[in-house]
């Protein structure tokens, strides 16, 4: 059998920044090979040969290399394997790459979230895979949305993402690889950086909880982000942010607030940020200002933003004793609504394998990974 045709990048999940992945990628000139598990989604890009692309990047139908549901396949002579999953679908696909990563090879979480890459690679070591590093991306490299089954609207790159690599002793040379196709990843000290700069879940909890009501009796018919985002809801996002740089503080991680990584992104005005206003910041927002909201209460907003959003910052909080209240009470509240005990289902200091650990115990394990040794 013949060794297959090598790809520049596999990109597993098909969803929202799965197919802005790939386009983005196929029409910068790589060769891509986009992985769904459920061939529902897959068969329209099949049928099709590639994604059709609108938005910022203009319109474009955009060829793919290699479209398939099987991951082995998918990654076969990959440079590059890129998880674009909701985090509740990240496990699924650790434990299939397990048998099929080569040494050579570096999976790229984009984007991240509150531990996904102490999450990933303790499965993948559990596993049996090779030490291969593992690159969390703090954000979304991209804003978009599916237009139909097979249009993704790219309504705006990211213009800074910060990336991690973990271990860090394999960041020179992960870094120039990540940045051969993301550019704008800028590279910071290890993956507790980028984990405590997960602004999702500062973001989402607030405005799903706080507009449940608005969001269940219209199917989430307004403007997720532009209508959504009220004076409370605001402040409430401001509280979760002062938790999350204080978790961050105690473990030395210095961060920018929200509306620092809002507009340093290009995701607001100049305007909102000298005003020092998320409110501002989110009614200023561009390329998020036609988003409708959420249909009900049970997609990413919450079972990530929550579960493997705020829970694992909950988790990392403990260790390092810093209260957290607000934090504790959208977690609550969260499973209340939704009937979901997110401190149970949700990333939980024992799947990122923290439990008992000192703090100090966290930072050696976010430098050098789960690996007794590496290859």
């Amino acid at each position: 059998m013949s060794a297959p045709e090598r790809v520049d990048v596999a990109v597993l999940g098909a969803g929202n920044g799965g197919a802005a992945a790939a386009a983005d990628l196929g029409l910068r000139g790589f060769r891509v090979a986009l992985c769904n598990r459920s061939p529902e989604r897959l068969e329209p890009f099949r049928r099709l040969g590639g994604v059709e692309l609108t938005g910022a990047l203009g319109d474009a139908f955009v060829p793919i290399a290699r479209i398939t549901g099987d991951v082995a396949e998918a990654v076969a002579g990959a440079d590059v394997v890129m998880l674009t999953v909701p985090a509740p679908g990240q496990a699924y696909y650790a434990e299939a790459l397990a048998g099929c990563l080569r040494p050579d090879q570096l999976v790229v979480l984009n984007a991240s979230n509150t531990g996904s890459a102490l999450h990933i690679a303790r499965l993948l070591a559990e596993r049996g895979a090779p030490p291969v590093p593992v690159v969390e991306l703090n954000s979304l490299t991209y804003i978009c949305r599916m237009a139909s089954p097979t249009r993704v609207n790219l309504t705006g790159p990211a213009r800074t993402v910060r990336m991690a690599t973990l271990p860090v002793d394999a960041s020179p040379e992960a870094v120039p690889r990540v940045r051969r196709y993301y550019p704008q990843a800028e590279p910071v000290e290890h993956v507790l950086v980028t984990s405590f700069t997960n602004l999702n879940a500062v973001l989402h909890p607030a405005g799903m909880l706080m507009n449940a009501g608005w969001i269940e009796h219209t199917a989430g018919q307004f403007y997720y982000y532009y209508e959504g985002t009220t004076p409370a809801v605001a402040r409430a996002i401001e509280a979760l942010d002062r938790e999350r740089q204080a978790v961050a503080a105690a473990y030395g991680v210095e961060t920018a607030t929200f509306l620092d990584f809002f507009y340093r992104a290009g995701y607001t005005s100049r305007r909102a940020w000298e005003a020092r206003s998320v409110f501002e910041a989110l009614r200023d927002s561009v390329p998020n200002r036609y988003i409708k909201a959420p249909p009900n209460l049970e997609g990413r907003y919450i079972q990530e933003d929550i579960g493997f959003g705020l829970v694992p910052l909950h988790a990392f909080a403990q260790r390092a004793d810093v209260a957290v209240p607000t934090v504790e009470a959208f977690i609550h509240l969260a499973s209340v609504a939704t009937g979901v005990p997110y401190q149970r289902t949700g990333l939980t200091a024992e799947r990122l394998g923290i439990a008992g650990a000192s703090r100090e115990e966290v930072v050696e394990l976010a430098r050098r990974g789960p690996w007794r040794s590496r290859a």
